[in-house]
């Protein structure tokens, strides 16, 4: 039923129940696990530096590939890229041909007051999109 399933990460602990579920989709398909981790254009300060923050997206991005690869997923991409979340996570998937979204949830201040990235994403997406708290 999936081919490929995007997991989005942003390296807190509370996307590991999102990340559990996505790789659990991914070994019962026999699916590619994507992961992703989105260097947010919209939160940088000046003076903070680029490579400190892609750092971060790839061990953020490698610690789901690593949990994969226990869990017995064979197939697992790993991209860190910028941008605004939303929107890269909705390029991403339509660029690579996800079937299947699956996103954690936060229910910080910042996010009640802007808007969460998974409302976002679910509200604009082509494919489904699993959300979990």
């Amino acid at each position: 039923m999936y081919d490929d399933i995007l997991v989005p990460t942003d390296g807190r602990e509370g996307t590991d129940r999102a990340i559990d579920e996505a790789i659990g989709l991914a070994g019962e398909h026999d699916a590619t696990l994507h992961t992703l981790y989105v260097v947010n254009s919209a939160a940088i300060a000046p003076g903070i530096d680029f490579d400190d923050l892609e750092e971060i997206g790839r061990q953020a991005v490698e610690y789901v590939r690593d949990r994969a690869a226990a869990a017995g997923v064979e197939h697992v991409e790993c991209d860190v890229t910028h941008g605004l979340r939303h929107r890269s996570i909705l390029a991403y998937a339509d660029e690579h041909g996800i079937d299947l979204i699956v996103l954690g949830r936060h229910r910080e201040l910042d996010h009640l007051v802007r808007g969460s990235v998974s409302k976002r994403v679910s509200e604009a997406a082509s494919v489904p999109v699993l959300i979990v708290e």
